[in-house]
């Protein structure tokens, strides 16, 4: 705030407040210590103990017992005794009070003061950016929302504004009007997707050249790029420089760095055979890690069985990709050469369950379609890195017949759905939280019409739970002891990869995290024995992964995904 208001605004504000800008200053500081004063309320808090029971035993025993012989001229003889008794139980409800402090925090009263203050700067919005929102846990999410963001957006009066990067279907909105609010989708569909899949990936294309030109201008002065990238056909090289990274800057700079390692250095220019090995190299060292090192993720078992069932649905789509290359259908067999397998379409129906391989970039949503039997389905592409590593020839038919191959993603072969079908049947267990009975994946549906409440208790609540069945072994060989945080796991990824010592920062970059947090894992790393911190010649601290860490956490799984690993 400082740096935009002196050389803009200083002369106007002091002649107009009479002030430094040091005292104007002052007013956020005194804001801030008033936020952190702690203020509390006397409330009165009343619970209700429900059910209490008072039991008594009463018993009397009539004051007059009477014992009465009589003897007859039946020479029979009577006794009476006579005495009297009552059990009785009572239930009452108590109601106990207590006081109770609460501590509070009167946020319709700190807005209004930032705003006098601000306006005294004439700034009338403060912006707030929140990146990687989709990464807090659900309850997390709902915290951050009700206590601070919607307070903030609702009372603030056009003050406060946010940007918040998330992922779709991965945000709470909480009291958040949802119709007054911006949503900008950076999908490729959603971009550029409205009118058809030729017009798409020409402005996909486009958008790819138009970034790394632009990055090239502003960092060497050679913004066409004419030193670093082969001439020779350049429309087809920017396109596969799209296909490999589906125009995401992270992808395009770790591709670009491993092809300059390979090409530039050696004063070669980065050729469309680069852009492949590139997207082969970040599909094997970068992408894998997401199932590689989940394995020793310090979460329970189910949770890693769920992240591995995916690798085992990921596998049967490979597998079918590559049957695809020799299959007897007549839009495959009429093609010259390989017949390009890396698409395929689902019912939108099953879009959920192919997010988190979206997530992790094993496949992209390329396009939503009509199918060739009317129904609306969405479109997805492999991995253009995994398709390298499997020989699965990527995208559709083009030359002379690419008019006709416009519905080429649309075709009957590539419809998915009896793959994910047989992998829901195969893979997911419902279980009752309460009693543990597991009912059959056939019952969902009747399931979800009453709540997902258990048939067989009627008190617990039924949830669907991922297995993997193939990779159960391998994760039930893995000792607890190696589990680890998500982070540190990270953190030994990234030392291995990169194959240096890496710096606190570089090793955050990487993890989109604090370099401070990596600071702090990776001193408890080292006390495990798993990363060796030491100094280089400026005493700046480094870091590498230990011969332990990498015999016990990289000799398992290894490679490229691909069908058949184990």
């Amino acid at each position: 705030m400082r740096r935009r208001i002196e050389p803009t605004l200083w002369k106007k504000l002091r002649r107009a407040l009479g002030g430094t800008l040091d005292e104007l200053f002052e007013g956020l500081d005194d804001i801030l210590a008033d936020a952190d004063r702690v203020r509390f309320e006397n409330v009165l808090g009343a619970y209700l103990r429900q059910g209490s029971t008072t039991k008594s035993l009463e018993h009397g025993e009539a004051s007059a017992k009477s014992a009465k012989a009589s003897i007859s001229g039946q020479s029979s003889v009577g006794v009476g005794v006579e005495s009297t008794s009552s059990y009785t139980e009572t239930t009452a409800d108590e109601a106990a009070y207590a006081d109770v402090l609460m501590r509070t925090f009167d946020v319709k009263k700190f807005i209004l003061q930032l705003k006098v203050l601000l306006d005294r700067f004439k700034i009338r919005h403060l912006y707030i950016f929140v990146d990687d929102f989709s990464e807090l846990p659900l309850e997390a999410m709902k915290v951050v929302v009700d206590a601070l963001l919607g307070p903030l957006n609702n009372w603030s009066d056009e003050l406060v504004k946010f940007k918040v990067a998330a992922y779709p279907g991965r945000i709470y909105f909480g009291q958040i009007d949802k119709s007054k609010i911006d949503e900008i989708n950076l999908d490729l569909f959603s971009l550029y997707g409205t009118s058809d899949i030729v017009a798409m990936e020409d402005k996909a294309v486009d958008f790819t050249r138009r970034l790394i030109q632009r990055r090239l201008g502003h960092f060497t002065a050679d913004p066409q790029g004419v030193n670093y990238f082969a001439s020779r056909r350049e429309e087809d090289l920017w396109r596969q420089l799209f296909y490999a990274t589906m125009a995401n800057p992270r992808s395009l700079g770790y591709l670009l760095f491993f092809a300059y390692e390979t090409s530039l250095i050696y004063g070669r220019e980065i050729s469309a055979r680069d852009v492949r090995m590139a997207a082969r190299r970040y599909c094997e060292e970068k992408l894998n890690a997401y199932f590689e090192m989940n394995r020793f993720l310090q979460e329970s078992f189910d949770e890693r069985s769920s992240i591995f069932s995916l690798k085992e649905l990921l596998d049967k789509i490979i597998d079918r990709a590559k049957v695809l290359r020799s299959s007897t259908s007549s839009v495959i067999r009429d093609q010259q050469g390989r017949a390009p397998t890396s698409h395929f379409h689902v019912p939108l129906e099953f879009e959920s369950l192919l997010a988190t391989l979206e997530l992790n970039f094993f496949v992209t949503k390329y396009y939503v379609m009509t199918d060739r039997d009317g129904r609306k389905v969405v479109v997805y592409a492999l991995n253009y890195g995994l398709c390298q590593h499997n020989k699965i020839e990527f995208g559709r038919p083009v030359g002379s017949r690419e008019q006709r191959y416009r519905q080429y993603y649309a075709e009957r072969v590539f419809d998915y759905s009896p793959i994910l079908r047989d992998y829901l049947a195969s893979n997911q267990e419902i279980v009752c939280s309460a009693c543990e009975v597991r009912h059959d994946y056939s019952d969902l549906e009747m399931l979800r019409r009453y709540g997902m409440l258990c048939p067989a208790c009627r008190e617990g609540t039924c949830n669907v739970i991922n297995l993997s069945r193939k990779y159960e072994d391998t994760l039930r060989s893995v000792d607890e002891s190696l589990l680890l945080p998500r982070v540190e796991l990270g953190i030994l990824h990234t030392l291995k990869s990169e194959d240096r010592p890496l710096f606190a920062q570089e090793v955050a970059g990487d993890l989109d995290c604090s370099y401070q947090l990596i600071g702090k894992r990776a001193k408890a790393l080292s006390e495990r024995g798993l990363v060796h911190r030491g100094e280089n010649g400026q005493g700046r601290r480094q870091y590498t992964p230990t011969s332990l860490a990498i015999r016990v956490y990289f000799a398992g799984l290894g490679g490229a995904v691909e069908s058949g690993d184990t």
